[in-house]
C-alpha cells in the first residue's frame, strides 16, 4: 500500500523570549544553545524518520535577527526557512500598518540571515481568522503561499486550486485541517500539543481526513516539544507578582507544553512515517 504524502514543518520560535515579552519584560532575552540544541534534534529526525528530506521552519523575524547564525545553518543545511511574523504576536488583533511594518521588518531579517527571500508564511497561534481579508491581502503582496488559515471542510468548498485572490495579487493557501472529534465543539489539529497528549493514531487518523478532504497534509510542531527538561521554561519569579491567581495558572500551564508528552515525540514521528512519505519543503507545492 502506498504512503501518504505529507509536509514536515516547524514553527521556528523562542517561547522564552516570546513569554517574557508577553509578561512586560523590557529584556525579554533568548533562549539560543536551545534553539541550536532543537535543531539538532530536528534535523536527526529528518535524517532518521524522513529519509533525509529538508523541511519547513517557519521562523520569526527576531529569531532571524537574534540567532543569525543557526538560521543560516538551517537554510545552509537545505531546509526551507519561511515566515513566522516578526515578534510572536495576534495578526487578527492587529491593523494593517503594524501588520506592514512587521512583515517588512520579519521579510529582512531571515533574508539578511538567509540570502534567500521567504517564500511562505504563517501567522503565530494560527491567528487570522477567514474574515481577516486584509491581512490575507498584505500577505499575498510579499509572499507565494500562506499556511495559517484553520478548516475543517473539504477544499473544493473553499477554494479547488488552493489560491485565495485579491484586487492585485493571488495567494497560494496550504490549509491547516482542524477535525472534529466527539463533539463539534472539540477539534484535533495535526501537531503541537494534540500530538503530545493523545496516541498518534489520533494525528494519523486527523491527517488522513485532510487527505481524503483534497488537502494537501501539513504536521505542524515547535522546538520546545522536540525537547523535555522545560529548557524553555519561565520561572516563577519571573511572573507578575500583581496578576498572582492567573500567572500560577500560566506558570503550571507551561508544563504541558514543555514537558507532558515530550518524551513520546520521536515514536510517534516514527509511526506516522510508517503511514505518511515526507515530500520536503512546503515550496516544492508551488510547483505542482
Amino acid at each position: 500500500m502506498d504512503k501518504i504524502p505529507f509536509y514536515f514543518s516547524v514553527d521556528f520560535e523562542d517561547y522564552y523570549h516570546d513569554k517574557r515579552r508577553d509578561l512586560g519584560h523590557n529584556n525579554p532575552l533568548f533562549k539560543i544553545k536551545s534553539l541550536w540544541k532543537s535543531y539538532e534534534i530536528i534535523n536527526n529526525y529528518c535524517n532518521k524518520y524522513l529519509n533525509s528530506k529538508k523541511i519547513t521552519f517557519f521562523t520569526t523575524g527576531i529569531v532571524a535577527k537574534e540567532a543569525k547564525d543557526l538560521i543560516r545553518k538551517i537554510s545552509d543545511d537545505g531546509h526551507e526557512v519561511a515566515c513566522h511574523y516578526n515578534y510572536h504576536d495576534s495578526i487578527h488583533k492587529s491593523d494593517r500598518k503594524n501588520l506592514i511594518n512587521n512583515l517588512e521588518i520579519a521579510i529582512e531579517n531571515i533574508t539578511n540571515a538567509t540570502g534567500i527571500p521567504p517564500k511562505g508564511f504563517r501567522a503565530p497561534n494560527f491567528d487570522i481568522l477567514p474574515s481577516d481579508e486584509w491581512a490575507y491581502e498584505e500577505i499575498s503582496k510579499r509572499f507565494e503561499y500562506d499556511s495559517s488559515f484553520i478548516t475543517n471542510l473539504p477544499l473544493k468548498k473553499i477554494c479547488p486550486n488552493s489560491k485565495l485572490s485579491f484586487k492585485n495579487s493571488e495567494l497560494r493557501e496550504f490549509f491547516i485541517f482542524s477535525r472534529n472529534f466527539l463533539t463539534k465543539k472539540f477539534k484535533l489539529r495535526s501537531g503541537g500539543t494534540f500530538l503530545k497528549l493523545f496516541p498518534a493514531s489520533f494525528t494519523i487518523n486527523t491527517m488522513k481526513e485532510s487527505f481524503n478532504k483534497g488537502h494537501f497534509v501539513i504536521l505542524y510542531m515547535h522546538p520546545y516539544e522536540f525537547l523535555s527538561d522545560g529548557e524553555f521554561m519561565i520561572p516563577f519569579k519571573d511572573f507578575n507578582k500583581y496578576y498572582f491567581p492567573k500567572n500560577v495558572i500560566k506558570y503550571f500551564r507551561q508544563i504541558q507544553w514543555h514537558k507532558v508528552g515530550n518524551h513520546s515525540i520521536e515514536s510517534k514521528i516514527k509511526k506516522i512515517t510508517s503511514v505518511f512519505d515526507h515530500q520536503g519543503p512546503m515550496k516544492n507545492i508551488l510547483i505542482q
